[in-house]
């Protein structure tokens, strides 16, 4: 797989709560994976989100999907996606 780089501006109380929630050591998000591999993982993560709720055909992995290729140590039944569509 290919990789390509996105540079983006956020505002700093964003990036902020990004970075301090998906990096805390085996927090929420990062588990054993270095800080940079969070970070990563975290913002691929937060993409697919964002483009599966927009309309249209896709191609992408459904999140549960991901979460568990990603971390498979995890009980598939902790990972679960709120309703968007009410």
């Amino acid at each position: 797989m290919t990789t390509k780089t996105l540079a983006v501006e956020l505002p700093e109380d964003l990036y902020r709560k990004f970075v301090e929630t998906v990096t805390e050591k085996r927090g929420r998000w990062r588990g054993q994976e270095s800080f940079t591999e969070a970070l990563e993982s975290a913002v691929a993560a937060a993409l697919m989100l964002f483009l599966q709720g927009l309309d249209g055909e896709h191609e992408l992995p459904e999140f549960h999907d991901y979460a568990c290729e990603k971390y498979p140590e995890i009980d598939e039944d902790l990972i679960t996606m709120p309703d968007y569509h009410d």
